[in-house]
């Protein structure tokens, strides 16, 4: 940038009056003392073409809020604060979450003590269940036993009644054998009498023999043998009978009495079987791990008690996410705080972000991760950065919006300060940068006023290129040099100068 003639002149009238107000005092003409400001002079790589102004932002910004209401105790950061991640914020009370953590741990105990319960009572009822299903096996045992035994008598006790009956018939034959014989052999002795007495009349009158009359006598005889014979039979028989009645009878009443001793077993053989099912359906609970599995499961939510419990005191203490600097704190020591507000905020500053409008003739020009080069003039900031994306959507004409990252490991970059962005090319080579302004020209030679130890001090510089309000120099300055940017008209080399922080 060139200097009008008019400030030219006007600073050379300034001199010349101050040179003549000496001479006029007959004093000796002292050097004035300039007042300027400083530009250092960076090393960096000059961008190119136009040059866009952004507003530095964190790249990260996070509330921080606590996961449980409660009362600040202690908070060790303020706004300004650099924190680390995992650096503790602040804390809350916890006396209520210590006490609530000690009740969970006591649940635990006693639920586990509840599953040691759980077993024992598990191993008794297995044992008292098995003997109660020994016992009711023994008893299905001796009752089958019994059904067996009560089997035999009653079929030994049919057989009695089957032989009785038996006899009862022979004695009813016999007798009805020995009436029939009776009823013979009294005919034969009735006719055998009567022949005897024909006979005997005959051998009375001469006419039968010696011989008839004592073959027809024992006839009689013998048929009165054979009807007294008859007599006895039937008497036998019927003595039979009477025995064989008596038999029969008391083969009945053993027969009715193997029956109900039969139908008692059967009845006990019944009972045993169903004690035994029961004592069976028993031993089935009794080996359930129902029981234990319950009381498992509350020891398994009596630990995830503890474990929120835990969480609990744990979120008792709020901790930083992220490496950061505290920019909003709402929280003081004894104040409420909760899930539902921001207590904090945390910016971060270690890679801010800046938010420039590229118009629709040049955004098809850059891509993600193209070069830029970032000056922030105020502070006299010169670094570079990168493009992080690029949307696609004008913003209401004002260009589309490109979001620049650039590193801030030394943090000077702050929130709210305006930077002027401008693309860095393939081919861009590294010098000094300077302000265009702070460049003078003397013919075909170009300098700068460099500011030490409170003396301008003029350089001579080999300007590269330019770029708006910056300037390459390839040689003639160093990195750090305080060049100097306003009321060059008023220096001189060697010359007095004041450097003014505003």
């Amino acid at each position: 940038m060139k200097i009008k003639k008019w400030e030219v002149t006007a600073a050379a009238l300034i001199v010349s009056s101050m040179m003549l107000a000496g001479c006029s005092s007959g004093e000796p003409v002292q050097a004035m003392n300039v007042t300027v400001k400083v530009s250092q002079a960076q090393k960096g790589l000059i961008g190119q073409g136009e040059i866009y102004t952004g507003t530095v932002t964190p790249s990260e910004t996070v509330n921080i809020m606590p996961k449980i209401s409660g009362k600040v105790s202690a908070i060790s950061v303020d706004i300004g604060t650099e924190v680390k991640k995992g650096q503790v914020l602040f804390k809350l009370e916890d006396d209520d979450l210590r006490n609530n953590l000690k009740i969970a741990q006591s649940n635990v105990e006693a639920a586990a003590a509840g599953v040691t319960t759980a077993k024992d009572s598990r191993e008794s009822g297995m044992v008292s269940a098995n003997s109660g299903v020994v016992s009711s096996k023994g008893g299905v045992i001796s009752s089958k036993s019994a059904i067996d035994q009560a089997t035999g008598g009653m079929n030994q006790a049919q057989a009695g009644v089957n032989q009785a009956q038996t006899a009862l018939k022979q004695a009813q034959t016999a007798i009805s054998t020995a009436t029939n014989t009776i009823k013979q052999t009294q005919e034969n002795v009735t006719t055998a009498q009567k022949t005897a007495s024909r006979t005997q009349s005959l051998f009375n009158n001469g006419l039968a023999t010696q011989a008839e009359l004592e073959q027809v006598t024992a006839a009689v005889v013998t048929a009165q043998t054979a009807y007294q014979n008859a007599l006895n039979t039937k008497a036998n028989a019927e003595e039979q009978l009477v025995a064989a009645q008596n038999a029969l009878g008391t083969a009945q009443k053993g027969l009715s009495t193997a029956q109900s001793a039969y139908e008692n077993a059967t009845s006990s053989y019944e009972n045993a079987n169903s004690g035994y099912s029961n004592a069976q359906r028993q031993l089935d609970v009794a080996q359930s791990t129902a029981g234990i599995s319950a009381s498992e499961q509350k020891v398994a939510q009596a630990r995830l008690n503890v474990n929120i419990a835990q969480d609990n005191l744990k979120n008792a203490v709020v901790t930083s996410p992220i490496n950061g600097i505290i920019t909003t704190k709402n929280a003081e020591t004894g104040e409420m705080v909760a899930p539902s507000a921001p207590s904090l905020v945390i910016a971060n500053l270690s890679t801010v972000n800046m938010l420039i409008y590229v118009p629709a003739d040049q955004i098809n020009r850059i891509q993600a991760g193209d070069r830029v080069q970032v000056r922030v003039a105020s502070s006299n900031i010169l670094t570079t950065g990168k493009v992080k994306n690029i949307n696609s959507i004008d913003s209401s004409g004002n260009g589309y919006p490109v979001q620049v990252a650039v590193s801030n490991a030394d943090n000077k970059l702050k929130p709210g300060m305006l930077a002027d962005v401008s693309f860095i090319g393939k081919d861009a080579k590294e010098g000094i940068i300077v302000p265009t302004k702070a460049i003078q020209k003397d013919g075909n030679t170009s300098y700068v006023y460099v500011a030490v130890n409170n003396k301008a001090i003029r350089k001579e510089v080999k300007v590269g290129s330019e770029v708006g309000s910056q300037t390459l120099i390839t040689s003639g300055l160093k990195d750090g040099d305080k060049v100097i940017q306003n009321n060059i008209a008023l220096l001189s080399d060697q010359g007095a100068v004041t450097v003014s922080g505003d």
